[in-house]
């Protein structure tokens, strides 16, 4: 038993070197020319629900910047972690689209992560870190960071850091800090997900497998911008 044990957490260390020498031997990601919104630019076509070890999910954990970015490893509620594997058109070619959601274990907390095969005007990987307030009246999605390309930015408060490329190193992104969830409307747009009571667990499931529906329901009240001074 021991000796069976020892095997698999040996093998699961090979996974996770693996995959960070992956991350280490990644190419040079094309620079984001101006403010991209991934998901209005491709079109969904297929979708395939990933059943991912605890292994597999970890060793993501440690290969990613973005998700490093967003959370220690440690914080992340894995026995609840989803990945659905999309299949999508961009300039009339296939692409591959990965979607995460990792909810952290103070159930208040959501991370979503998606990866793009081939870069999509530039966004190879885009994230953000999601915060919940529930009560009868306030009922809020609060942008707490935002993830692209590996490079993360806090966006505890609501600010205008920037107005123009003008007024950045690189360049002036803009995101939508904070929106007005509307359940029903999730519901009726993402029928592969169930509302169970929990929000953050919905939300995982129509982050990772409608992500188009999260947009197009929960109306955005806020936004903000923020320098990205560095190129990918």
């Amino acid at each position: 038993m021991r000796r069976k044990a020892l095997l698999s957490m040996f093998v699961g260390l090979l996974l996770v070197g693996a995959y960070a020498a992956y991350a280490v031997s990644q190419p040079k990601l094309p620079e984001v020319k101006g403010c991209v919104n991934p998901f209005r630019e491709v079109k969904p076509l297929e979708r395939k629900v990933e059943n991912w070890s605890l292994v597999h999910v970890f060793a993501k954990v440690l290969a990613s910047k973005d998700i490093r970015g967003l959370a220690k490893p440690w914080e992340i509620d894995y026995k609840n972690v989803k990945v659905v594997k999309h299949t999508v058109e961009y300039n009339g070619e296939k692409i591959e689209m990965f979607a995460m959601a990792l909810p952290l274990k103070d159930s208040k907390h959501l991370i979503a992560y998606y990866e793009f095969s081939k870069p999509v005007q530039g966004v190879k990987t885009r994230s953000y870190l999601l915060e919940f307030t529930i009560s009868d009246d306030n009922k809020r999605i609060t942008t707490k960071a935002i993830g692209t390309n590996g490079e993360v930015t806090s966006s505890s408060s609501c600010e205008y850091e920037c107005y123009s490329d003008a007024d950045c190193v690189f360049l002036c992104m803009s995101y939508c800090c904070s929106r007005d969830y509307n359940i029903p409307c999730m519901i009726a747009s993402c029928l592969a997900c169930a509302w169970s009571g929990n929000l953050v667990l919905f939300l995982a499931c129509v982050m990772t497998v409608c992500p188009w529906a999260y947009e197009g329901c929960n109306e955005c009240i806020q936004y903000g911008t923020y320098c990205m001074d560095t190129a990918p």
